[in-house]
């Protein structure tokens, strides 16, 4: 009887447990559902609320001279609401939208930029960008301004269309700017975000500083040029001496105002893109030739005369402040200067006939100053071959330099006008022996030159 009374007792007990627990369950049930759903409906609210208000995308388009320079004014005064696309994604917007060719001037007249506003709206859209500020650099009466036009992308409406001298320093050019779009950029950027309310500052996240964009290039500017090419007319000379000349057979030679046509072009084929030491690299070359020369002794017949160079080499250029500051060339190659003189006879035997072929090294520099340039070069020359009047010494050590100087007056267009001239020097001594026919102690070649020239750079 005890074993049969205690399987109903256990069973019993476990069926009393199970609806303490089921009792307990649903207890706990009621009093935490409220309290989940007050958390649940507080949470988003709480993460809304702590999230700062959306930034806006604004596109800068600014063309003409020195024309980074003025993006960066532009985007220094900009608040930290907005961020600025790069020059070279809008850009590539552009070209998508059908404008392959830079806005220019017609941006800034109001009939005329009907047909380009739908491009440029279309190239924010592209972007993801509200609205678009173009700028257009131009020089009127002496005075150098950027037109600014505020185009956005939905509607047709122009907040900004004003013209802001870019003169005096550079606080002042940022505060006419910041005149100039202040309203129309607190329309189109988002609020700032609340000020917390007696909480404590949360210590500054570490942020990686952000890398500079490279300078944008800038077109007709020797810092990020492609090409300069330049065609002259020169009027050049030559005198030939010799020092401690013993023997009677030692002609001097000199001849001036001989007429000279040049040509010069250095290209820089990666100046496009933005890669280091590359974009600066170029090559250099150059052609003169006199033309109807002549040369002849006293009382003599006249001959035919050869005056010829050519140079190449290559160059690397340094910017001091790209694009548009002074920039610095550091250069080497080869020169071949020849000068023949086409004497009969004995006659032919004693001309100063020189054939140089140089190793060439050197630098030069362009300093702008305002529409204007100097020119400066200087090289050493180290002659490979000499010619035949070289020959005829014994002993003949040959060197040599060369030096330039000139000015370019700049037009917006890329040309130039270009006065420069330039002074080769070869010096020579020799170590003559017993019985040699041709006895001096040296030799001093010079050649000089004045040119104008028509140039263009890009």
């Amino acid at each position: 009887m005890l074993l049969m009374n205690a399987v109903p007792r256990r069973a019993a007990n476990r069926s009393r447990s199970t609806r303490t627990a089921a009792w307990a369950f649903a207890l706990v049930t009621r009093l935490v559902a409220p309290l989940l759903g007050f958390v649940a409906a507080s949470a988003p609210a709480s993460a809304s609320a702590a999230e700062p208000a959306a930034k806006k995308i604004l596109a800068v388009h600014v063309e003409g001279p020195d024309a980074g320079s003025v993006r960066g004014d532009i985007e220094a005064v900009l608040p930290d609401r907005i961020v600025v696309a790069t020059t070279k994604e809008f850009s590539a917007a552009l070209r998508k939208a059908g404008q392959s060719k830079p806005l220019g001037a017609a941006m800034t007249n109001t009939k005329q930029r009907d047909r380009l506003v739908p491009r440029v709206q279309q190239a924010a859209s592209i972007l993801g960008a509200g609205a678009v500020l173009v700028g257009i650099v131009q020089k009127a009466r002496g005075e150098t301004r950027v037109h600014l036009v505020w185009v956005n992308a939905e509607d047709d409406a122009t907040p900004v269309d004003t013209a802001v001298s870019l003169k005096g320093s550079e606080d002042e050019r940022r505060k006419a700017i910041t005149a100039a779009i202040t309203s129309a950029v607190e329309t189109y950027a988002p609020p700032p975000p609340p000020e917390p309310k007696d909480t404590e500052a949360p210590p500054p996240a570490e942020t990686k500083p952000k890398e500079e964009e490279p300078p944008a290039r800038v077109r007709h500017q020797a810092g990020s040029s492609i090409v300069s090419a330049e065609v002259g007319f020169e009027i050049g000379g030559r005198v030939f001496t010799y020092s401690d000349g013993i023997s009677g057979n030692l002609r001097r030679y000199d001849v001036y105002g001989a007429p000279v046509g040049a040509v010069s072009v250095e290209v820089f084929p990666a100046a496009m893109t933005t890669v280091p030491v590359l974009r600066d690299l170029g090559l250099s070359l150059g052609y003169a030739r006199a033309f109807g020369l002549q040369s002849a002794t006293e009382g003599g017949e006249p001959v035919d005369t050869v005056y010829q160079r050519v140079t190449a080499a290559l160059k690397y250029r340094i910017p001091i402040s790209r694009p548009t500051g002074p920039v610095i060339g550091v250069l080497g190659g080869v020169r071949w200067q020849q000068f023949q003189i086409d004497a009969p006879g004995d006659l032919g035997k004693q001309v100063a006939n020189v054939d140089y072929l140089a190793i060439r090294a050197g630098v030069d520099g362009w300093i702008p100053v305002g529409p204007v340039a100097v020119l400066l070069g200087f090289e050493w020359l180290e002659p490979l071959t000499t010619g035949a009047v070289y020959e005829r010494f014994t002993g003949a050590k040959v060197h040599g330099i060369t030096t330039a100087a000139g000015l370019a007056v700049r037009f917006e267009s890329g040309l130039q006008i270009r006065l420069t001239g330039h002074y080769d020097r070869f010096f020579s001594d020799f170590d003559p022996v017993l019985g040699d026919a041709f006895v001096a102690g040296g030799a001093l070649d010079q050649f000089f030159g004045v040119r104008l020239g028509l140039a263009y750079m890009d």
